[in-house]
Parts: C-alpha cells; structure tokens; sequence
C-alpha cells in the first residue's frame, strides 16, 4: 500500500482501540456499537492479509539465504580440487570455471549463480573427473550435499519473487479491503453523531481517533 493508505490503517486501528476501549458507553447506541463492531472485524481482516503475505515472503526468502550460504560454504571444498584436477588434465575450460573466488561468487545475481553452480556440478560429474574427485573422496554421496542445497535454492529463489508479485497484486486487494474498512468507519461517523447529545466527551474522544496520523509532519487531519 502506499503512503496514504499506510496512514489510513493507522487511523483505523486508533478509531478500532478508542472504540474496543469505550465498548460499554458506546452501547447506549445499540446502532453504533453493531457499527463499531463491523469496524473492528474488517480492521482485523487488513492486517491479517497484510501480515500473511509479509511472512511467506519472508519465510521463502530466508530458504534461498540459507541454502546460498550453504553453497559458498561447500563449493569451495569442491573447486579446490577440481583447479588441481584441471591442471593434471590439462583442461582450461575446466580450470576457468574452478578458480572462482568466494567474492566472485557471492557478487552473481541469482540466476547467474544457478548458472555457475550447475556447471561446477555437471563439470564434476564428467567421467574423467569421477574418478579423479573419488581419488580425494569426492565421491557423488560426499557430493550430494551440494546438490541438496542448489535444489533448495532452485525452488526458493524463484518462488520468492512469484510471492513478491503475488504481493504487488495482493497490495491491490489490500487497498480493496482497506476502502471497504474506510466506507465501514465513515457509516460509524455517522452513527457517532447521536453521542453529540448522549455522551459529548465520548464524541469528542472519537473525533480525536478519527484524526489521521502522519509521519510528513503536518500533524493529524480529520479524514472523510
């Protein structure tokens, strides 16, 4: 959501606490307390499908931060190896693609790095560089962890960007729900209007709630 809309959830959670707090004088209006009610359930529903879209993207990103850190842990332990094999080969190709740094590495954007791994693994998986790789107990099950984590990474990375779009379209329907909240606490405004007679320091109290909160530092302002 943007700016605006970010400010207008606040608004809404200061009107939902003001009237959560003062539940037993809002129910000498039995329309307004139903009213507040509603408020307070769509309220509700914003943050939770805020909130739920925020922590599988977190979840998802930190399986990729995971499983890269894995890689740059072990790859090490197999490009090693492979430089020393590429020289008794004699295979150039096979040295270039061994004697990257751990700086040059970490630098590759991800599809990038996807790239290089699965060379590094498919390199190693050569017949000619099996049994020399076994010869240093290279063997494909001491191998095994990396490919475990260059799959983990595989799945993670990209699923991460889809809930990171499927966030951008949920931002829409967010802003949906967040319009509909609005439309539910200007209905309260008007509900609200009977406590000028019933109970003026109550009105007051929620007019004060209805003010929006800034952070551009032009202070709180009643919105409509």
């Amino acid at each position: 959501m943007n700016k605006d809309k970010e400010d207008q959830l606040v608004m809404c959670g200061q009107v939902v606490d003001y009237v959560t707090e003062n539940k037993d004088a809002l129910a000498a209006s039995e329309v307004a307390a139903e009213q507040a009610d509603e408020v307070a359930e769509h309220y509700a529903q914003v943050e939770g499908a805020r909130g739920g879209t925020a922590k599988r993207t977190k979840s998802l990103t930190a399986d990729a931060k995971a499983a890269k850190k894995t890689l740059l842990e072990l790859l090490p332990a197999l490009l090693g190896p492979l430089s020393r094999i590429a020289t008794r080969l004699q295979d150039n190709d096979l040295l270039a693609s061994a004697t990257l740094s751990s700086k040059q590495l970490r630098k590759l954007r991800p599809l990038a790095f996807v790239g290089v791994v699965d060379a590094v693994l498919a390199s190693a998986a050569r017949p000619d560089v099996v049994p020399e790789l076994a010869k240093q107990g290279l063997t494909a099950k001491a191998l095994q962890p990396l490919r475990d984590a260059l799959a983990t990474f595989k799945t993670a990375q990209p699923a991460a960007r889809k809930t990171i779009n499927e966030r951008v379209v949920a931002g829409a329907a967010l802003e949906e729900l967040l319009d509909a909240l609005m439309d539910e606490v200007r209905q309260l405004d008007a509900d609200m209007k009977a406590f000028k007679l019933l109970d003026r320091e109550l009105y007051n109290g929620y007019t004060q709630a209805r003010k929006l909160v800034t952070t551009g530092g032009r202070g709180g302002a009643a919105v409509a």
